[in-house]
């Protein structure tokens, strides 16, 4: 779907949001002065405004496309990796969804561009409200990384107008057309490999033992276990799909 590939986009120009739980790294005391040369560097790279206008162009590109996205759904695929019988998953291959939607709803393709400008207009917003702390990482990152010459002489292209033109689109350069269209390109390829993706995973974890079932618990794991989930002992459940 497209709003995958806008949020693969977004992943490939902010890395930083590509873990959400990221490897706590020991913190290296930063100079001074690479930090103060860093600093205008980044002002460059990752102006204000910047997430807010990477959520706009999101947005324009999704709103016109919704019903594309539906039809190119790879709904007999999914069927597959649903674990359905390659019978039942070829029936999907016919499926029209855009008419099925237009059945159930009306105002379907209406109600999720709606729904779409409400999501990237409030993530936008808290977006915005990270950037004073991603440019200060990025400064701390930036000076680390570079001399403080060679963030002098970064500064100093870009303030050419070939490299303030740069600085400016480096970023939303990842939201170009020419880049989301590549990356749409690449799903139906990536769902084609996703059975063999999950084999190897699976693969991977073969010589563990399963998770454990409630039965297998002492009574002492299952209070624990009942206290941290906030739920009586005996009011525990397996989780559905464990056999």
């Amino acid at each position: 779907m497209k709003t995958f590939a806008i949020a693969l986009a977004l992943l490939g120009a902010t890395p930083a949001l590509a873990q959400t739980e990221p490897t706590q790294a020991p913190v290296t005391a930063v100079d001074p002065a690479r930090l103060a040369a860093a600093k205008p560097v980044v002002d460059r790279l990752f102006p204000a405004g910047t997430y807010k206008r990477i959520m706009k162009s999101s947005l324009d590109m999704v709103a016109g496309s919704i019903s594309t996205s539906m039809k190119n759904l790879p709904l007999e695929q999914i069927a597959r990796m649903a674990g359905a019988t390659e019978k039942d998953a070829a029936r999907f291959a016919k499926v029209d969804v855009e008419q099925i939607m237009a059945i159930y709803d009306p105002h379907w393709q209406e109600r999720m561009q709606l729904t779409m400008r409400g999501m990237m207009d409030s993530m936008g917003s808290m977006m915005e409200s990270f950037e004073p702390d991603m440019r200060a990482a990025l400064a701390r990152a930036y000076a680390q990384r570079f001399t403080t010459n060679e963030l002098v002489d970064l500064d100093r292209y870009f303030s050419t107008p070939t490299g303030a033109k740069y600085a400016e689109q480096s970023m939303m350069i990842f939201m170009d057309p020419e880049m989301v269209q590549a990356m749409q390109s690449m799903m139906p390829k990536m769902m084609q490999h996703m059975p063999e993706i999950m084999a190897s995973a699976q693969k991977a974890t073969a010589s563990l033992p399963p998770p454990r079932r409630l039965q297998d618990l002492s009574p002492a794991e299952r209070d624990k276990l009942g206290k941290l989930l906030g739920v009586a002992p005996e009011k525990l459940q397996d989780p559905k799909g464990r056999t």
